[in-house]
């Protein structure tokens, strides 16, 4: 999106929020062979111009190897620095993030054959006090998003995390039934995949609930740290479901926890959970018999 504000290209600019930054391992590695090498390299010569000459034949050999070798290292090291910092803003990730959730409501309407006015439910956080003008609430649909968790993660400046790909799922209540859009946002190439919809009617909706299961490790780097990264031992996925008759489920990622370490738990950006749970449950009250309440395990 260049000219977007971003001062480079889109994608540039999330890759070099996401890249790896070489840590002093690597370092370490880089002048092992070029400064080990050409310490070789320089005894070696000294020692063939003796009457060692055997001995410093060999390590003339090696240090030159070692030296050979690390040239390669080094310019990759410095590649990879160069490709990672510095680092954007995380205000810049979020812009395009919010970019991007603004696009997927549009696209969830547009999938689902519906308009605001078809739906029937206000803004949460909408208060008729504050617009007393107004004829009535502003409409538009439910979001829940949250990570990919195997995507790439950056623990930012402000102590957020923050991933490459985000899951989304647009809830579309009307008169009549719930439609639901679900697809996946990629913050480098600005596209929309796994596309989803479904429509339920509100007698087929059995259970909300947030769920928790366990999930493959996720790594974040700290932003601007050399060697920094943060780690669960054992990753615990908290997961809001929604549930239908048939067994079908549409479930998104909304926080991240250690299961080791309880009180270890992945800051993520705003997944938009409470206010949905509050409206979701308000809906299913209104429009059918009692449903199992909102729970959490």
């Amino acid at each position: 999106m260049t000219g977007s504000g971003y001062g480079e290209d889109r994608r540039e600019v999330v890759d070099r929020y996401f890249a790896p930054v070489p840590g002093e391992r690597e370092r370490q590695r880089v002048w092992g062979f070029l400064l080990g090498g050409a310490a070789l390299l320089l005894v070696g010569v000294a020692l063939s111009m003796t009457d060692s000459w055997p001995v410093g034949i060999p390590l003339v050999i090696g240090g030159g190897a070692a030296v050979v070798r690390g040239f390669p290292l080094f310019e990759a090291y410095r590649d990879a620095r160069e490709a990672a910092l510095p680092k954007p803003r995380d205000a810049i990730i979020d812009k395009i993030r919010d970019h991007e959730l603004a696009k997927v409501r549009l696209r969830a309407l547009d999938r689902l054959d519906l308009t605001t006015e078809d739906l029937e439910l206000e803004p949460a956080d909408w208060d008729p006090l504050a617009q007393p003008l107004r004829e009535e609430a502003p409409r538009e649909p439910l979001v829940v998003t949250g990570p990919v968790p195997t995507s790439g993660a950056v623990v930012g400046r402000d102590g957020v995390w923050r991933f490459s790909q985000y899951a989304v799922l647009v809830i579309c209540p009307t008169d009549y039934h719930l439609g639901l859009y679900r697809c996946v946002i990629d913050l480098r190439v600005a596209g929309l995949f796994q596309e989803e919809t479904h429509e339920y009617h509100y007698a087929d909706v059995v259970a909300v609930s947030t769920a928790i299961r366990e999930g493959t490790r996720v790594t974040a780097q700290i932003a601007d740290a050399d060697d920094g990264d943060h780690r669960f031992e054992r990753t615990l996925l908290h997961e809001f479901q929604l549930v239908v008759s048939s067994g079908d489920r549409s479930a998104i990622v909304v926080g991240i926890s250690d299961g080791r370490h309880p009180d270890h738990q992945a800051r993520l950006a705003g997944t938009g959970i409470d206010p949905v749970v509050r409206a979701v449950r308000g809906m299913l009250r209104d429009k059918k018999a009692p449903v199992r309440q909102i729970s959490s395990r």
